[in-house]
């Protein structure tokens, strides 16, 4: 990515607002119904998430992971994994650190100074502003998380140091009284979720405090975030939940009336992407509640543009040698708008953002375009600081995929990426280019055979794809005798 001169301007503006600012310490389509937790869970009372928020969620699980130190860039994540180790579980502290402006409060006890999620936060806010700090409250989005993710994080962290898990499947069997204020835990309730009196007290806490951040704890993203660090007992209504968090009925396909398996296929994801609309102020939203902004809509085609200006230049330059004959302008042009039509396919996903890193990026591809030939995953403004991203596997040529960074694209400084995907897209054409420049009439018979002075044609090879036909003018080095047996055998093509 080059975003070299925004970043360190971005580096400088951090320092000032070091006392300040703190990032987040946590972390188309085959149905015609959005999905939530609750559709299928008989015993959650609790509502549905909006469409944003489900979003929100999927956001959630991923920086999760980052701040519990399992994802993100390596450098930050042991600091990641003990930050706040050492503090005790009480909701009214934390609530009081993030809230009180005094110099004898200290938020990075609870949190890294890590300006690699800041960009990433933001995305969070802007799909439920009720996760940062203020809760949308004061016409203000705080650039702090609410404290209930602090809570849940230092929660999570502890469980995961003492290699205790929780029975989060009778939890949820009993949040109608666990989510009551005036009910009584029993040591039954204590028994079968895991729990200590003092980490019931405390996740009694957290959710009284915000019922509504209750709802993420059922979202099918973020409990298998939570099960993949390996703290939750085995559960059936739990595994149920989890096996929904998957993004097929988000399907993109592509053109079938092109009729032709030999397309190259080229699809763009939007992933972590705040660069979408929702909610009621918007109009002609999908059928899953949102819809790209103008711009990412013209980033789609800037990037479509660019793509094939470069694949049409490599081409040209592919075919301007031999074995290929020279095509005249109009050839030309007939054979790039045929490859340009007919044999490259570009499909979006803008029905709805997803989130694809690293290491669920083949899965989310197999779900939502397993066929295309070749994805570009197109990441908000510096999100990829958040992503550890390996070179050596993780991005084309290892594998058919490449993230891009969606201002990149607009100030032209994805040059690299762009000529990877021509030179991936050529790769797959460059073989058919014959049999295509044959289909059209381009590759001119006159280029494979040529007629004699006498008018017979003169082959002087063994085979069609190994032949060497004379020129329409004699070579000076084959001399043509004015012997009559010899323009007899010339005639009848015999003579070697």
């Amino acid at each position: 990515m080059k975003h070299a001169h925004q970043f360190f301007f971005s580096l400088a503006f951090l320092t000032l607002l070091y006392p300040f600012v703190v990032v987040c310490p946590v972390s188309v389509a085959a149905s015609t119904t959005v999905r939530s937790p609750s559709d299928e869970h008989p015993a959650s009372p609790t509502p549905s998430l909006t469409p944003a928020q489900q979003y929100s969620g999927e956001l959630l699980a991923y920086l999760l992971k980052v701040v519990l130190g399992r994802e993100g860039q390596p450098e930050s994540r042991k600091s990641w994994r003990e930050r706040g180790l050492d503090e005790a579980l009480d909701f009214d502290r934390i609530v009081k650190v993030m809230t009180d402006t005094g110099q004898s409060q200290n938020q990075l006890d609870f949190m890294v100074l890590d300006p690699n999620i800041l960009d990433l936060s933001q995305v969070l806010y802007h799909y439920d502003e009720k996760l940062s700090l203020y809760k949308g409250d004061y016409g203000v989005t705080s650039l702090f998380p609410a404290p209930e993710i602090l809570a849940i994080r230092l929660f999570l962290l502890k469980k995961i140091h003492a290699g205790e898990k929780i029975g989060l499947d009778a939890f949820i069997r009993r949040e109608k009284d666990l989510l009551d204020e005036n009910y009584q835990v029993s040591p039954e309730d204590l028994a079968a979720t895991r729990l200590s009196p003092r980490e019931m007290k405390f996740l009694r806490d957290i959710f009284q405090n915000e019922p509504n951040f209750y709802r993420y704890l059922n979202y099918p993203f973020l409990l298998k975030g939570i099960a993949e660090t390996g703290i939750l007992a085995p559960g059936n209504l739990v595994n149920h939940i989890i096996q929904r968090a998957d993004y097929l009925p988000y399907r993109i396909d592509f053109k079938e009336n092109l009729n032709n398996e030999k397309t190259v296929k080229i699809a763009f994801l939007p992933s972590m992407i705040r660069e979408f609309h929702y909610g009621w102020p918007y109009g002609s939203l999908s059928e899953y509640g949102f819809k790209p902004t103008d711009f990412l809509k013209g980033i789609f085609n800037q990037l479509k543009t660019e793509i094939l200006a470069q694949t049409k230049k490599m081409i040209r330059e592919i075919i301007s040698k031999p074995p290929y004959p020279k095509l005249t302008e109009s050839e030309w042009r007939k054979l790039w708008g045929h490859i340009s039509e007919k044999d490259i396919d570009f499909e979006v996903e803008d029905k709805r953002p997803l989130v694809i890193y690293p290491e669920n990026a083949s899965r989310v591809i197999r779900e939502v375009c397993p066929k295309a030939d070749f994805t570009v995953i197109l990441l908000g403004k510096n999100i990829y600081r958040a992503i550890y991203i390996d070179p050596a596997k993780d991005i084309y040529p290892s594998v058919n995929r490449l993230y891009m960074d969606i201002f990149d694209i607009q100030y032209h400084q994805a040059e690299e990426e762009i000529e990877q995907i021509s030179q991936f897209i050529c790769s797959r054409l460059r073989h058919r280019l014959t049999a295509l420049m044959d289909r059209m009439g381009t590759h001119k018979k006159r280029a494979l055979r040529t007629k004699s002075p006498h008018g017979s044609a003169l082959f002087l090879g063994r085979g069609l794809h190994d032949a060497t036909w004379l020129p329409t003018k004699p070579k000076t080095s084959i001399k043509l005798l004015p012997n009559p047996l010899h323009v007899i055998l010339l005639s009848a093509g015999l003579l070697l």
